[in-house]
């Protein structure tokens, strides 16, 4: 649960547990991974109703992996059924079993078919909370109330876990998982108030989940910010019509089409962007093209230092860049002076950019 629909991988299918539904919903769960009874009958009544049907969503399949730059995960349509699912990302259709894993969390398990993990198991993760008989669906963390205790899924560097509590008086108990198996610890849990809301901070330091008290919810706010990337609607169809027309939205080369750039030309900023969105065999081609600058930066690691120019098309499309990353720092220049670039394209955000690139001013 590190993040929205977190990826694990093993090199070796997992053995299912026979044909048991793991708390009350979802595909057998994989063997040595199945929470204690005792964990599981905190799960919501009607859960498993509750995450049936379609879904606009979000989940980064195997396939694309190296590809994703969200941290949500890229946008998909989920048909969930009893114990399967099904996941469209915009071209490829997944089936994949499924099973509620704990109170709060559900798991998608995609089989891996091709590369070098061919026979292994992708693990798709997302935490849920029901709201009036509804899922709610994100991740960072989600708890709820029921009777005086407190149930929550927590992400995070040094709390990821399931944890109960009893009473807010007493201590938490926490659930975590370690090389495939769910170990029992006391966990961190400690309950203030801030901006006059009940809050329950996970953990310590930096990494420290804080969650905040909505009713009988407890919600971090990233989990309240995620649950509008996921939205049931009436069937498959429409919520993979949904996910089409988000990734046409989202697609750099649309854009710079839609912007006034042609596939064809790499003479522009957004002609280039258009043309390699259409054939990404461009990919290490050098190429000179006139632009303005818009800005500069510069990063560091350890010794090693990182020096980039910003370059549109003009102050009309500064939502369209190509990054220029040159060797040295990048100095005597004003925003939207004429500039020419040259360099070998590179990729960067699924955007085309220039590598071992230099800047002039135009003449």
């Amino acid at each position: 649960m590190t993040k929205t629909i977190t990826i694990a991988m093993l090199l070796t299918a997992l053995t299912s547990a026979g044909c048991k539904k793991k708390g009350g919903g979802g595909s057998a769960a994989a063997k040595g991974r199945e929470l204690p009874e005792s964990v599981m009958e905190w799960t919501p009544p009607g859960a498993q109703k509750a995450l049936e049907g379609a879904w606009k969503a979000r989940m980064t399949l195997a396939a694309n992996m190296g590809g994703s730059h969200s941290m949500a995960g890229d946008p998909v349509a989920l048909d969930i059924k009893a114990e399967t699912a099904t996941a469209f990302d915009g071209k490829t259709e997944v089936q994949m079993s499924w099973v509620i894993e704990s109170p709060c969390t559900a798991r998608f398990d995609e089989a891996l078919t091709e590369g070098s993990m061919k026979g292994g198991t992708a693990y798709h993760e997302v935490q849920f909370v029901l709201k009036d008989g509804k899922a709610l669906l994100g991740d960072g963390g989600v708890g709820f109330k029921k009777g005086n205790a407190w149930v929550f899924c927590v992400g995070g560097m040094d709390s990821d876990g399931i944890y109960i509590q009893e009473d807010k008086a007493k201590p938490c108990t926490r659930w975590g998982e370690k090389f495939g198996k769910w170990e029992q610890s006391e966990g961190v849990c400690k309950w203030d108030t801030a901006d006059g809301k009940e809050r329950l901070t996970v953990g310590t330091g930096d990494w420290a989940t804080k969650l905040y008290v909505e009713g009988d919810l407890l919600m971090t706010e990233q989990f309240q910010e995620e649950t509008k990337l996921y939205e049931k609607v009436g069937d498959f169809a429409t919520a993979k019509q949904a996910v089409v027309a988000k990734n046409k939205a989202d697609d750099p080369g649309e854009q710079a089409k839609a912007a006034g750039g042609t596939a064809g030309d790499k003479s522009t900023v957004l002609g280039l962007i258009a043309t390699y969105a259409a054939d990404k065999s461009l990919k290490g081609q050098t190429v000179e093209l006139t632009a303005e600058f818009l800005n500069s930066n510069h990063s560091w690691s350890g010794d090693k230092h990182f020096y980039n120019a910003i370059v549109v098309d003009n102050k009309d499309t500064t939502k369209l860049t190509l990054a220029c990353h040159t060797k040295e720092e990048v100095a005597g220049f004003t925003q939207f002076d004429k500039v020419v670039v040259k360099g070998t394209i590179d990729e960067s955000f699924n955007k085309p950019s220039l590598k071992d690139c230099t800047i002039t001013k135009a003449p």
